[in-house]
């Protein structure tokens, strides 16, 4: 019978320590750079509007990754603008998972600010 609550209680306790690691599922809002390196002014760059893409990327046993990278689509997009750069750009993920190695999606959705720099900033 003393053998009986030992198992019952360590499979409890393992329980309760891994339950929440079978599956998970996590929302916020990803880091953002809104800052620059170089100090520009509104008489630098003109503003050609926004630009949004979302992706996903998913990953098995943290060896096999597929996916995309969302800075370089938003990229793509002010170019396709007429852009120079992008500013002020957030991302939001979200993410789920299977025993956190084992099976992990990521999908995010990324949002920026197409620019153009004036040519007194190209030379």
């Amino acid at each position: 019978m003393k053998k009986f609550f030992i198992r019952t209680f360590v499979f409890l306790l393992v329980g309760t320590f891994f339950g929440n690691c079978i599956y998970t599922e996590l929302r916020s809002p990803g880091l953002a750079a809104n800052m620059t390196q170089y100090v520009m002014t509104s008489e630098d760059y003109q503003i050609l509007g926004p630009v949004e893409t979302q992706g996903e990327f998913v990953s098995w046993f943290l060896l096999v990754v597929t996916g995309e990278t969302g800075y370089s689509e938003l990229l793509k997009q002010a170019r396709e603008k007429g852009g120079d750069d992008i500013i002020n750009y957030r991302f939001e993920v979200r993410q789920k998972s299977i025993l956190l190695i084992v099976w992990n999606r990521v999908i995010w959705n990324a949002s920026a600010i197409a620019i153009k720099y004036k040519d007194k900033i190209k030379k």
